[in-house]
């Protein structure tokens, strides 16, 4: 099949995907600047950029659309639907996906917990067992979205013998093995919170859950609270989060999504000592960079075989 990845940036995993790909014929292109790039593919592998109704006129030939990873948010799926043309994901268990960004909401936690700006800052000034940090044990900590990335967090934090709180749009008997000492849906969040060291949104962005974390949520939560953020930015209303770091009405946050990606270097947020924000790594690791093509490639062999493509979205048969 004729598989086309969306922009030059996956020419650098050219070894990667042409071994995988070996069965089909695989180009790259810039499609935002190139358009009629799109008329040669049968597949297309999409990155970061969007999918637009009117990107899709000049697809005339394509029956698949594979997202390089979980989010689906930039794509037009009604369109895609309406032309029979197949849009998936790839989940982010057991790829590399939701290993990697749970260990950066650890990453997170532990700047968070340590003080690591001013530990880095008093080791200039050469000024030693300060700050006093935190300890992750003994806290109780928020998890917000029991999906991949939530449930493989909280299997990670059982390690750290913490209190875990599970918060997610309804129950499922999965979460029983996650050893939760409490749990809420989505409606409760703002008692969710209340009593939580660490607050961590792992959740899925979609119209319910844009916003979630605004003045309510922020409010509810306890002075010495932080607050991190692996998922989408636009579940964190930005105002409401500067205000509340402010105020001083919670203790600091821990960010791998921003509202502007990349940030724009005079962003305020970067030069707060208890913000800390990383380039949306959480997903970019070597086990993701073999999982997520695997899983891709996988698709496209089922696709040319006449199977339905797995983590299909939006079509579930001919």
């Amino acid at each position: 099949m004729r598989v086309l990845f969306s922009n030059k940036g996956f020419e650098r995993l050219r070894e990667i995907i042409e071994t995988l790909f070996e069965n089909h014929e695989v180009r790259y292109a810039d499609i935002l600047e190139d358009p009629d790039s799109l008329g040669w593919a049968e597949v297309l592998v999409k990155g970061t950029e969007p999918f637009t109704a009117e990107m899709l006129a000049h697809a005339h030939n394509m029956k698949m659309l594979c997202q390089w990873g979980v989010g689906l948010e930039s794509i037009d799926i009604e369109a895609c639907t309406s032309r029979g043309i197949y849009v998936c994901n790839v989940p982010s268990g057991n790829t590399g996906n939701a290993e990697g960004v749970a260990e950066i909401a650890l990453l997170h936690m532990l700047l968070l917990a340590k003080g690591y700006n001013k530990s880095q800052e008093n080791l200039r000034k050469g000024k030693l067992f300060s700050p006093r940090g935190l300890t992750i044990w003994r806290k109780r900590v928020c998890i917000v979205g029991l999906g991949n990335v939530g449930m493989t967090l909280a299997k990670r934090l059982s390690s750290f013998d913490v209190a875990m709180v599970g918060v997610n749009r309804s129950w499922k008997d999965i979460f029983s093995s996650l050893f939760l000492e409490r749990f809420y849906t989505l409606d409760k969040l703002s008692d969710a919170v209340r009593g939580c060291r660490f607050v961590v949104i792992t959740v899925a962005l979609t119209p319910q859950t844009k916003g979630l974390i605004g003045e309510k949520v922020l409010g509810s939560m306890d002075e010495n609270a932080f607050l991190i953020n692996v998922a989408r930015a636009d579940v964190v209303e930005r105002k409401a989060l500067e205000r509340a770091l402010m105020e001083k009405r919670i203790a600091g946050c821990g960010l791998d999504v921003f509202w502007q990606e990349p940030p724009n270097q005079e962003d305020p947020l970067l030069n707060m000592p208890n913000v800390y924000v990383t380039p949306h790594i959480g997903g970019t690791n070597d086990e993701a960079l073999k999982g997520i093509p695997a899983y891709i490639a996988q698709n496209v062999d089922r696709l040319s075989k006449g199977e339905l493509p797995l983590s299909c979205v939006n079509i579930k048969s001919h």
